[in-house]
């Protein structure tokens, strides 16, 4: 019984150390401290950029007025930058895709930051970054590991059915699941299309009842004056057709 509750006991105590103490650290617990402050501000993110592939010749425009023939190719990128990067540390970059490996020390970084570029951009592609000791008895220890995944180009948003459906996620210039099929493709925005349709009727239905609610809370409100308008228009059109009546008459005598 008692070392059932001094297992328990153990088992409790482990499971609260923060993940982040290495207990095979060649390190002391402060230098572990110390290392994992400056780790856990290491973070990722993505830029999507524009580049220049040079210039070309239109031919398609070729002769037509006011139209410069020469036109500078541009094409998309990602940049991928890991922050944070200090002296007393240095990470490693792995992919989903292939083999490479890439590795940044603070040398290798501006200001802390490294930044590597992607021109493949029409894959979903997940990035493990692992940060290592670069300080102490513990330097090669890896103390932290955390992914980035970047998107994938959507071709489909190219397609003329998007132009007025922007909102539709498979018109999205980039999305963050593997692309379907043409036929999926058709398939879905004819249904976006039709609930899109549907839901601007509705909108419709209920803009008009509204305006017709409207009118009734107005009369509602104002019923006294309403009434009151009404009488004193048909009293003066009485008095106006006595009036009227009267001259007549009077010219017939």
């Amino acid at each position: 019984m008692k070392t059932s509750v001094k297992s328990m006991f153990l088992l409790a105590f482990l499971f609260f150390i923060p993940n982040y103490v290495k207990a095979a650290s060649s390190c002391s617990y402060s230098e572990q401290a110390e290392l994992n402050e400056i780790v856990s501000h290491v973070n990722a993110n993505y830029e999507v950029v524009e580049v220049s592939m040079g210039e070309y010749y239109d031919i398609d425009h070729f002769g037509e007025e006011g139209y410069d023939v020469i036109q500078e190719h541009f094409v998309k990128v990602f940049d991928i930058h890991v922050l944070n990067i200090t002296e007393d540390i240095y990470i490693k970059v792995y992919n989903d895709y292939n083999d490479e490996v890439k590795t940044f020390r603070y040398n290798d970084t501006k200001d802390g930051v490294a930044t590597f570029r992607v021109d493949d951009i029409e894959k979903l592609v997940t990035y493990t970054i692992e940060v290592y000791s670069n300080k102490y008895s513990c330097a090669g220890e890896m103390f932290r590991k955390f992914t980035l995944t970047t998107p994938m180009y959507n071709n489909y948003s190219e397609r003329p059915q998007c132009e007025d459906n922007k909102d539709f996620y498979y018109c999205q210039e980039f999305i963050n699941s593997e692309n379907i099929s043409f036929n999926e493709f058709f398939e879905k925005i004819k249904e976006f299309q039709d609930q899109k349709q549907k839901e601007e009727e509705k909108k419709q239905q209920e803009e008009n009842k509204s305006f017709v609610e409207k009118i009734k809370e107005f009369y509602k409100e104002n019923a006294i004056v309403i009434h009151s308008i009404g009488v004193a228009i048909v009293v003066m059109g009485v008095a106006t057709t006595v009036v009227l009546i009267k001259k007549k008459r009077s010219r017939v005598l």
